[in-house]
């Protein structure tokens, strides 16, 4: 059974008697397109060369020797006239089929040039007036039905190709039933042609050789034009037992014989033709198959079926310049699964799997009206109209919310309503996810659009993010510097560098605005190395003038020890500018410590290696936990400032700071208390033993020229260790 059944599968495969998909349909009519352009720009040039020939030949004789010159160009020209306005007919029809964009010019002249060869069919009766149709005996009979078949052939081509040429100047689909009527009677055309001219010379040629015609004609329509097998062997077989039964008459009526030779011949040429055509169909079909593979690749998300993102911007380029779209009828959506981790870890890998196909369904669903696709993770980005949104979320959100009531899945989005054309759309889908970004700010809502003021923040970060290599080259990026004091003595022990951004366009940009812009797009490296070259370069300054060197603390971004090598980038520097390691400390921030801990484990071995202090800026902040104090070696603990909010009328907050720094202390960290504005505050850090201070209180960040002149007015005292140093 299974035998018979391998065998069947083979032998539709043969002769493709399988339903192909739509996209091989495509690819072979497209194939079938191509060769149309190559025959009939081969007609073209042939009947042209043939109007040249025979008018030399025959017409201006005839014309000098009396013949009414509309008699001598019909009976010697007409034909040729006939088949070369077909052939410029379908050469534009297939042009304008391959280029992807609709060109009104080209229908129309297609249709012209369809209309012209139409008119010209309707000369016939002068076929019949000058002889060239004639049943006078069963030779002459069959020449004449052939060339009545030829004539309506050619009237049913044309009508065709009318037809289709109207149909998609009004937006009808190039690959419908009008392309495939074109491309068969074309070839019907082409067969009849064949066997009337090869069965003309043939009936009237004592060698009985004329049948190059025939077969070239045939094997243009059998290897130039993909058909399935068992309809080229239909259309082959059906041809050339129709020549070989008007052969016949010439064997009964003629006196002649067909050498039995030339008939061998006939048949092993229909049976080779039989198989090129088989040969070439299978062979086109495998390479549409794999270019299909390839395009659904690239074309779809094979987890959840929907467009990959990549096409999905090209699908909805296609529609906003096919369509009349108006300003905010349609809108970008990006959206995301809340919870989504943690419906991962509790169900497993393969279900979050599933719930992302299940959630790319239900979208699917919901947005009938648009384009839907994954673009990475949980994230699906929509392109739909804009009416309903925030109903139809919450339709996602029920159904998802069956899946699993203990982790809530469920949708939140952010919305650009659409503008014009001139808008890329993965600048519509950035505003979205802005949106959303505002939206999970906010910390509330299901649906947020974008508006006028995230826009002009938007506007920011990109300008900020495309400006960071000019600014820090231009020197736009400054250094301030705020003190640090021991806080016995309350002297100056060194000092944090903090980066400003001092804008041509925009004047004082906020570290607020520039780091997080930065860090989202991956480029906070840019700003922090041109910080520690800018550090570095004053320190030598100093050195040089032999002034007081301040020990500088410069605090590095996670995305640092993640997109570059920030430790030998930091060790190449100091060695460029012959900076000794103990005057450079290098601050990694507590939340830095949520992401990749094995890489900055490293990364702190290595700096605690080449000898440099690498202190945990912002303890507190938020991510406390006092496993990092464990699992890290952190020569300094900086305690973040909202340690000493409500100081004074919270009791708690000074229990906490009391357990934190004798803890730290106790395991060999040294501490510093950010945020210090009251000597009250002070005196209480000082007595429970933490080591050094920073905040208003001991002045605000500056340039380093103003540090250096309040250091020279004595209002900041230095210790020992900066005179000593």
């Amino acid at each position: 059974m299974k035998t018979l059944k391998r065998f069947w599968a083979y032998f539709r495969d043969l002769f493709g008697l399988h339903k192909n998909s739509a996209y091989i349909k495509a690819h072979l009519s497209a194939a079938n397109m191509r060769s149309g352009i190559f025959m009939s720009a081969i007609i073209v040039v042939l009947e042209i060369w043939l109007v040249i020939r025979q008018s030399g030949k025959y017409v201006f004789d005839q014309i000098a020797s009396g013949t009414p010159a509309f008699e001598a160009v019909f009976k010697n020209l007409w034909s040729y006239f006939l088949l070369m306005s077909l052939g410029i007919a379908m050469l534009v029809y297939c042009i304008q089929y391959m280029n992807e964009k609709k060109s009104k010019k080209m229908f129309i002249t297609s249709i012209v040039f369809a209309s012209i060869s139409l008119l010209l069919c309707f000369f016939m009766p002068f076929e019949f007036i000058y002889g060239s149709i004639a049943f006078t005996s069963p030779i002459y009979n069959a020449r004449g039905i052939f060339k009545i078949i030829f004539y309506i052939s050619i009237i049913a081509f044309n009508i065709a190709i009318i037809f289709a040429g109207i149909y998609r100047y009004r937006g009808g689909n190039k690959e419908g039933i009008t392309s495939i009527l074109v491309i068969s009677l074309f070839a019907l055309v082409c067969l009849t042609f064949g066997v009337m001219i090869s069965y003309g010379d043939f009936s009237s040629t004592k060698e009985a050789k004329q049948i190059i015609c025939f077969l070239m004609m045939s094997m243009y329509v059998g290897c130039l034009l993909i058909w399935k097998p068992y309809v080229s062997i239909g259309i082959l077989g059906t041809i050339f037992l129709g020549f070989y039964i008007a052969l016949d008459q010439i064997v009964k009526y003629g006196g002649r014989a067909v050498p039995e030779g030339d008939l061998i011949n006939y048949i092993t040429f229909f049976i080779s033709l039989t198989m090129i055509c088989i040969s070439i169909y299978t062979q086109r079909v495998s390479e549409a198959k794999k270019d299909e593979e390839l395009e659904i690749l690239a074309t779809k998300d094979v987890l959840t079926d929907l467009w990959s993102f990549p096409y999905f911007i090209s699908l909805v380029n296609k529609k906003i310049e096919n369509e009349d779209i108006k300003q905010g009828e349609y809108i970008y959506l990006f959206c995301n699964i809340n919870n989504f981790k943690l419906f991962n870890d509790q169900r497993g890998f393969n279900e979050g799997n599933r719930l992302l196909k299940t959630c790319g369904d239900y979208l699917k669903d919901t947005f009938t009206d648009g384009l839907v696709a994954r673009q990475s993770d949980d994230h699906f980005v929509i392109f739909a109209k804009n009416s309903e949104i925030e109903e139809r979320i919450k339709l996602v959100n029920e159904r998802l919310e069956v899946l699993d009531s203990d982790s809530h899945p469920g949708l939140k989005a952010g919305g650009y309503p659409y503008r014009d054309k001139k808008e890329d759309p993965r600048i519509g889908v950035e505003k979205a996810r802005y949106a959303y970004a505002m939206l999970e700010k906010q910390g509330y809502g299901l649906f947020l659009t974008y508006d006028k003021k995230m826009h002009d923040n938007y506007r920011m970060i990109q300008y900020i993010v495309n400006h960071i290599d000019e600014a820090v080259e231009n020197g736009y990026i400054k250094a301030y510097y705020q003190p640090v004091v021991y806080s016995k003595g309350r002297e100056l022990c060194g000092a944090e560098a903090l980066a400003r951004w001092i804008d041509p366009k925009y004047g004082f940009l906020s570290p607020g605005q520039f780091v997080p812009a930065l860090e989202n797009a991956m480029l906070i490296y840019k700003l922090d190395i041109g910080m520690l070259r800018l550090i570095c370069k004053q320190l030598r300054e100093s050195i040089d003038n032999k002034e007081p060197v301040i020990p500088v603390s410069i605090n590095f971004s996670r995305m640092d020890f993640k997109v570059v090598d920030i430790v030998s980038i930091i060790e190449e520097t100091i060695k460029e500018f012959k900076i000794p390691r103990d005057l450079l400390h290098v601050e990694i921030t507590e939340s830095a410590l949520m992401g990749d801990k094995e890489l900055l484990k490293e990364s702190i071995e290595r700096l605690h290696k080449l000898g440099y202090a690498v202190w945990l800026d912002d303890f507190g902040s938020g991510y406390s936990s006092f496993s990092v104090l464990k699992d890290f070696a952190f020569d300094v603990l900086k305690l973040d400032m909202e340690f000493l909010n409500g100081f004074h009328e919270n009791e708690k907050a000074k229990y906490v700071i009391e357990s934190v720094i004798p803890m730290a202390n106790q395991i060999g960290i040294k501490t510093l208390s950010e945020g210090v504005e009251t000597k009250e505050e002070a005196d209480f850090l000082e007595k429970i033993g933490c080591g050094r201070l920073q905040g208003y209180l001991y002045g605000k960040p500056l340039p380093y020229d103003e540090l250096k002149a309040l250091i020279d007015k004595g209002e900041l005292k230095l210790s020992k260790d900066i005179i000593n140093h």
